[in-house]
């Protein structure tokens, strides 16, 4: 997603745009060339790619709609010619859009650009598109009764990197110590909160207050608990859907079938050379291999993914890894995470391995495409709903 120039306004359609297509089982493209990246949206269905290009207006209005929905047009054409076959699609948004407006609007497309698929969407929760099937998306608006847009821009914030460090702190102390490594101190405010996870009363604060103002906070017996746990978990999924980077690696001497576990062991291990903290990036097994070591695996035979902090090539030499962009099968996935406080402060050590955390690893799988989701329903039945089903 591009971010540059954009205004608050822009990331909530974003969103919203973002929530209807993986509704209808499109995802999230990362951007992999500059054709992508020019893009303010990437989907992808099948093998079909869609490049989105929108335009956020502070009025509904047709003489200010028109104008931008043309400047739209003219950008996803150019980007769809460049990358050989994408479906150029222009969207326009505003808070409020009449339904006449939006008449008006495909009209014009209709007339002057037959070749590009045309949206109109506002905050009110009207979807209205034409053109490549995209009428399938569209949605009547849910006027007084809130917008989709309206949770839109809490999101980001409630699910930050420290954010999700927290949360893995407070959720984290109903689960088992070998499945998270997080402090079991109580907690009984955001002063605590802030002691405990090693950050400042200023983020603690901030994030007590947005879990109570949502009310997924709850004080019981002077502690501060979760509540409503499965509805934050979805959101913590949602929010987790475009989290890590995957980058193939094969073996620069392969070994034998332990090997990734031995590589893992040996990098943890303490090193003479690494006498200053925070040089070496951290490292952790991920994913179904994660799934695996801590006793829950359920899906046999996929590649094996470890997170690297940083992907340097002094890492990988330890690792007895290189990058390998040819097609071949590779022997491991990096994944570079984007929240890596989250991901590497919460992981556990097992025989000398550093694992992915129990939360971690079912966040992960439940966005992965090659049978995570049962992976993360095995988790979800086995440990979420054992250890925190019970609500207080």
């Amino acid at each position: 997603m591009k971010v540059t120039d954009r205004n608050t306004r822009s990331e909530e359609f974003e969103q919203m745009l973002v929530g209807a297509f993986r509704k209808a089982g499109l995802r999230v493209k990362r951007p992999v060339s500059a054709v992508d990246d020019a893009a303010d949206l990437v989907f992808e269905k099948d093998d079909t790619k869609y490049l989105v290009q929108l335009k956020v207006s502070s009025e509904g209005r047709s003489d200010r709609l028109i104008p931008l929905l043309s400047q739209a047009i003219l950008q996803a054409r150019s980007y769809s010619r460049q990358s050989g076959g994408a479906i150029p699609v222009a969207v326009v948004a505003a808070r409020h859009i009449p339904a006449s407006v939006a008449g008006q609007i495909q009209e014009f497309a209709k007339r002057y650009a037959p070749e590009v698929g045309v949206g109109v969407i506002d905050a009110e929760g009207l979807r209205s598109f034409i053109g490549f099937g995209l009428e399938a998306f569209d949605a009547k608006p849910s006027r007084g009764k809130g917008s989709e847009v309206a949770l839109a821009p809490r999101l980001p914030d409630l699910f930050s990197d420290l954010n999700q460090w927290m949360l893995k702190v407070l959720i984290g102390q109903r689960l088992p110590e070998m499945l998270i490594a997080v402090p079991r101190d109580p907690v009984r405010n955001a002063s605590q909160l802030a002691t405990v996870a090693d950050v400042s009363i200023m983020s603690a604060s901030r994030f007590v207050n947005q879990l109570s103002d949502r009310r997924f906070l709850h004080r019981r017996d002077d502690l501060l608990q979760i509540v409503r746990v499965e509805e934050l978990l979805d959101l913590w999924i949602s929010a987790n859907r475009d989290a890590a980077d995957e980058i193939p690696a094969r073996w620069i001497i392969k070994k034998g079938p332990d090997q990734l576990k031995s590589a893992l062991r040996d990098y943890a291990a303490p090193h003479p050379s690494r006498s200053v903290i925070g040089k070496v990036p951290r490292c952790c097994l991920a994913l179904f291999a994660a799934a695996n070591e801590l006793g829950y695996g359920f899906v046999h035979g996929a590649p094996a993914h470890i997170y690297l902090e940083r992907l340097t090539l002094d890492a990988l030499g330890r690792l007895n890894l290189a990058v390998d962009r040819s097609g071949r099968s590779p022997d491991v996935y990096i994944r570079r995470p984007a929240n890596r406080e989250a991901v590497f402060r919460a992981q556990v050590t097992r025989d000398g391995i550093p694992i992915s955390d129990i939360l971690q690893v079912w966040l992960d799988a439940s966005t992965h495409p090659a049978r995570g989701k049962e992976q993360a329903r095995e988790i979800q039945r086995r440990v979420l709903k054992q250890f925190l089903g019970r609500q207080p």
